[in-house]
């Protein structure tokens, strides 16, 4: 089989990853697209099926990280060589911020049609529901410690192969990226209502960079105060996550069970050193508003209440007609009570 780089793997698959994630977040955020209103579900599973494709795209050839928390993670458990962290890292970046670049192009004029520039940095980057720096640091570390710990624990139940007379067929390149796809789905639905969910630096910090960088109609600020709970505390979840998968797995102590526990507490502490002396958005969750279409034309013409005088008509049911009038009620037509 031709074989790639596994650095050029890494940067197509998380390039792939974030055209498809973030392409779900703009079709149900952005204004007059087909799929806006939807719901919460879709840009996660969106998201999910994200990641299975881009490590299908990527598995074999660098084994489908996509993400520099699962490339920590995997390095401090031992399943990978130190040497080839940074390199992975730098393609992993480089392939989200090219995969926000293709979903500013896709999605070309609705950025001028959505007035809200926090939905727009939405599509981009994580905007906590509600901006606190110790819970949301809190949350991404919950979330990357499930993450890399379940794709950890995939990794060693995922191992047999298939062979017939004319097929073999491996179930780790069958499986795991299903299996990973499925996993980033539920924690986002499950725990992402916080933050959003980055659980990965490169997919929050690479389109953050080309949010600042492309000449996006009333996109506002990148909200860089914020960025670095999507970056540490990721790393801080997902490196502990390796240390005590090695205790959980093997029943080993190492030093990073240590010095990871030891980080993840400092992001914490940073982050309620920080909800005292560092900017606070006043509101930082995105509320989407209504579109002045028929519907919601018809929807503000039915919950209308006059404020001035009613012109009333006589005869009308506001106004009955004079009591000298008769009616017969075989033709229903009034007459004068003179004959």
């Amino acid at each position: 089989m031709y074989t790639i780089s596994p650095y050029l793997a890494e940067f197509l698959g998380t390039m792939i990853m974030v055209i498809i994630g973030c392409g779900s977040i703009a079709t149900v955020e952005l204004r007059r697209s087909k799929g806006h209103g939807d719901n919460f579900f879709t840009i996660a599973f969106g998201w999910g099926f994200a990641v299975a494709f881009g490590v299908y795209a990527s598995h074999a050839y660098s084994g489908g990280h996509l993400n520099p928390v699962v490339t920590l993670g995997l390095a401090v458990y031992g399943e990978f060589d130190w040497a080839m962290v940074p390199g992975y890292m730098i393609a992993q970046l480089g392939g989200a911020m090219a995969g926000a670049l293709f979903v500013w192009l896709n999605y070309l004029p609705h950025w001028k049609a959505t007035a809200d520039s926090k939905i727009k940095l939405g599509v981009f980057s994580t905007v906590p529901a509600i901006h606190n720096y110790f819970t949301n640091a809190l949350s991404e570390i919950i979330g990357t410690f499930m993450l890399v710990f379940s794709a950890l624990y995939v990794g060693v139940n995922f191992t047999p192969t298939l062979e017939g007379s004319a097929l073999t067929l491996n179930l780790n390149h069958v499986l795991k990226p299903l299996a990973y796809g499925f996993m980033v789905a539920v924690l986002v639905v499950g725990l992402g209502g916080q933050t959003g969910y980055a659980l990965n630096p490169a997919r929050d910090l690479g389109p953050r960079i080309m949010h600042a960088l492309l000449p996006i109609s009333g996109k506002g600020s990148s909200r860089w105060y914020y960025c670095w709970v999507p970056i540490c505390a990721p790393f801080a979840g997902g490196s502990m996550a390796g240390a005590f998968f090695q205790l959980y797995y093997h029943g080993r102590v190492t030093p990073f069970l240590f010095i990871t526990s030891g980080f993840a507490l400092l992001v914490l502490l940073f982050g309620w050193w920080a909800n005292q002396h560092m900017y606070i958005s006043r509101s930082a969750e995105i509320i989407p508003e209504p579109e002045n279409t028929e519907a919601t034309a018809a929807s503000a013409a039915a919950t209308y209440m006059p404020t001035g005088s009613i012109p009333v008509v006589e005869g009308s049911p506001l106004m009955p007609a004079p009591t000298n009038a008769r009616v017969n009620v075989q033709t229903g037509r009034g007459r004068s009570g003179k004959e």
